[in-house]
């Protein structure tokens, strides 16, 4: 589909200095043993969706550091959600990496995260002689500015301190095994606590069954 929403989507898959990787990314991650620089993550909307919910758990995240080289960054797009969906992704990032930082989009909505194993910068300066023509036309085709500077400025001048979107309490952040952002409408409908606790009571005679086959 890459030609269905690019015109220069042949160009780009011959340029001999990428190389495309048609694979799930986390499966991906634990099989290589490649590190980056730079690991981009942009799950498709909605974050309570199956097929993305777990791109912003927290295993993901460790896994995904593993895979950085000194100074990489990790970048994870969140597009929005209710609060507790929002707090449950930023305390998985939080808790896997000791520098992250925050960013709401300059359309007003969504977050920008950042995340390193070492301070970040964010500083703008001279950053548009540091891409090539066709990076800084990328990184431009949804806006109709054309001063690349001001722009991304635009995006690091509306930081947010990352702990504004955590509560305290640690345990609301997505894992493998709780994929909180998934159990929205249990929310919404005010039965989240109610089934959790008839799940819990059921559990023993439920694996015990599992057990005796």
């Amino acid at each position: 589909m890459f030609g269905f929403y690019h015109t220069n989507a042949e160009q780009v898959l011959k340029n001999p200095n990428g190389h495309l990787i048609i694979d799930d990314g986390r499966r991906y991650l634990r099989r290589t043993r490649e590190k980056f620089d730079v690991i981009v993550i942009d799950p498709p909307p909605p974050a309570e969706a199956a097929g993305s919910s777990l791109l912003y758990s927290r295993q993901f995240y460790e896994l995904a550091r593993q895979h950085l080289k000194p100074h990489g960054i990790l970048q994870a797009w969140f597009p929005g959600a209710e609060n507790v969906t929002k707090q449950a992704v930023v305390r998985s990032i939080h808790e896997s990496f000791p520098y992250v930082r925050s960013f709401p989009s300059v359309e007003g909505y969504g977050l920008h995260l950042l995340a390193s194993m070492e301070p970040l910068s964010t500083s703008t300066r001279n950053i548009g002689g540091a891409h090539a023509a066709d990076a800084q036309n990328d990184l431009m085709e949804w806006s109709s500015s054309t001063n690349l500077p001001g722009y991304l400025g635009l995006v690091v001048s509306r930081e947010e301190p990352i702990e504004n979107n955590l509560k305290l309490d640690p345990e609301i952040q997505v894992t493998d095994d709780d994929p909180i952002n998934e159990y929205f409408l249990l929310r919404e409908l005010g039965l989240f606590v109610a089934t959790i606790g008839i799940f819990m009571a059921a559990r023993p005679k439920l694996f015990s069954r599992i057990e005796t086959g």
